[in-house]
């Protein structure tokens, strides 16, 4: 692919802090993984730009040149060099800001010959000095209102004078929300999209129909939006206090509040220990209110700094982490901290079903066989064995229905080995001595990998997958239970070992299967209780007031 040479214009007041400019810079990101295409940069603000005089001495004195010693003498070769020209500034009074406006200004005279013609429209133009024809742009900008509509219409139709139908538009309302980080799940949806645009842009020319459509949309409804700018400059709260950083945040949160479903309010409290202040957001079945007083009894309160709680929101702290280390305490009911992430979330619903497992993964799929195993081999020493083998045979029509892991499938296969064991009349009571020790061997070797076992099955009840897995505390509670576990049919080799050798042979099975009942109870007890007594630690450094 031919180098392009892009000469990429940013003419916002705010610099590199521009929102406009992020836009800009997804752009040329996708335009970059087509090529190594030549890229260089004009911030406007740092240039020395004079207005111009309107002397026409780059038409009669100077021809092409322009007689004000500043920036624009390098500009003009920079832009008249340029295969692409990426204008990126924010709308200022349906136009673009002053400084841009007097770049172009300066761009214009020396480019243009003085001589006027008629088009064939019957409007004016003036007769190029320099051939531009060939020159490409595409305009990036960003508004603080929602809609294109009855904003944009001067800028669109003075770049369609200029350029004609050389020149390719991302508009963007809403362009303000790129500066919040709390928000980056949404306005990274849409960079990616940018990116997108530049990619298709480079070697098309032009963005395909599903990128345009996605590019026009906007990133909230209008209502919505509205709400969260106005929360923004609003000054107090119903307490008649200043509304502070705390406030405002939570305030902002209820903006974007996605609807539960449940007939019973949801409502969370907020004590920012190191700001003394407590706030609730109450969660209803259409909306959420902010609360700073007349508090109501709160179903989970979270106690935290608001600087921990500001760096969670903003992407900068895992909250699962800091919730681990006791960065942040939690009271009331724990599970209903699923709500926070639920409720708030600015994934868009197509993303957020992509994130969801198809097949939840079975623990019965795993202890099937060795139950089989366990209770036909002991009764029916004959052909207990085959029995096994044929449940084994029969487990995999069920992998299209649930997700299976590695630990169904070796349970599988080591049933087969212990059941052909038996069959080759290995001693009964070693080979099923044996397989209470495998079992157990299971769960405790698990406990030195990343997820131990039980954890792959009871991470359908924490989000499934990833998510389950990058929690700290959800892997601390399945490796205390994977321990219990481990150690209880280790225990369960050594009295089988025993009951083998008695009378009681027979018996194993049924025996044997009272310890993992009371076990499986106290495994539902510890699972529900020992997250949220953890969380209810005070937070390291200090602790919290109540």
């Amino acid at each position: 692919m031919r180098i392009m040479n892009i000469l990429v214009i940013n003419g916002s007041p705010k610099g590199e802090k521009s929102n406009t400019l992020k836009l800009a810079g997804a752009f040329i990101d996708g335009i970059k993984t087509c090529g190594n295409h030549s890229v260089e940069k004009i911030t406007v603000t740092e240039k020395n730009i004079q207005p111009c005089l309107g002397c026409f001495c780059c038409w009669e004195k100077t021809p092409g040149k322009c007689v004000i010693a500043d920036d624009m003498h390098g500009i003009l070769a920079q832009y008249n060099s340029a295969e692409l020209v990426i204008w990126s500034f924010p709308l200022y009074c349906y136009g673009m800001p002053a400084k841009i406006k007097g770049l172009l200004e300066r761009l214009t005279m020396p480019n243009n010959l003085p001589d006027i013609v008629i088009k064939e429209d019957g409007s004016a133009k003036h007769l190029r000095r320099v051939d531009l024809q060939n020159q490409r742009h595409v305009l990036i900008s960003t508004c603080g209102f929602f809609t294109v509509k009855n904003n944009y219409e001067p800028l669109e139709k003075q770049f369609e004078i200029m350029f004609a139908d050389r020149c390719k538009k991302i508009l963007c309302p809403q362009g303000e929300l790129f500066r919040i980080p709390q928000l980056a799940e949404k306005t990274d949806e849409y960079l990616l999209c940018v990116k997108k645009a530049g990619e298709e842009y480079i070697n098309s020319g032009s963005f395909s129909a599903d990128t345009q459509k996605v590019l026009s949309e906007p990133l909230f409804p209008p209502e919505q939006f509205v709400e969260m700018a106005n929360v923004s400059w609003e000054k107090g709260t119903a307490s008649g206090e200043t509304l502070n950083e705390a406030a405002r945040l939570l305030r902002q949160m209820t903006a974007i509040y996605k609807p539960h479903g449940k007939d019973k309010d949801i409502v969370f409290e907020f004590y920012f220990a190191d700001l003394g202040k407590t706030y609730q957001l109450v969660l209803g079945r259409k909306n959420c209110a902010f609360k700073d007083t007349e508090l109501l009894p709160y179903t989970m309160r979270i106690e935290t700094p608001f600087e921990t709680w500001n760096a969670i929101s903003q992407g900068k702290l895992d909250g699962k982490d800091a919730l681990f280390q006791h960065k942040y305490g939690v009271k009331g009911d724990f599970s209903a901290i699923e709500y926070l992430t639920a409720c708030f979330s600015t994934k868009s619903g197509a993303d957020s079903a992509k994130t969801t497992p198809q097949r939840k993964r079975a623990m019965w799929l795993f202890i099937l066989p060795f139950i089989a195993f366990w209770t036909a081999v002991p009764l029916f020493p004959g052909f207990g064995a085959y029995i096994a083998v044929a449940v084994t045979a029969i487990m995999p029509l069920f992998y299209a229905k649930y997700k299976p892991t590695v630990y169904d499938t070796l349970s599988i296969f080591c049933v087969v080995i212990l059941s052909i064991c038996v069959m080759l009349k290995f001693a009964l009571p070693v080979v099923v001595t044996l397989s209470y020790a495998v079992f157990g061997l299971f769960w405790l070797v698990s406990l030195f990998t990343r997820v131990p076992l039980c954890a792959w099955y009871s991470s359908n009840e924490w989000g499934g997958g990833k998510e389950a897995f990058k929690n700290p505390l959800f892997i601390l509670t399945n490796k205390i239970l994977c321990a219990g576990w481990g150690v209880l049919y280790l225990v369960s080799a050594l009295w089988t070992w025993g009951l083998m050798n008695s009378g009681y042979s027979s018996y194993t099975g049924l025996i044997n299967s009272a310890a993992p009942l009371l076990m499986g109870v106290f495994t539902s007890i510890f699972s529900k209780r020992f997250p949220a007594h953890y969380a209810q630690k005070n937070i390291s450094g200090g602790g919290t007031k109540g």
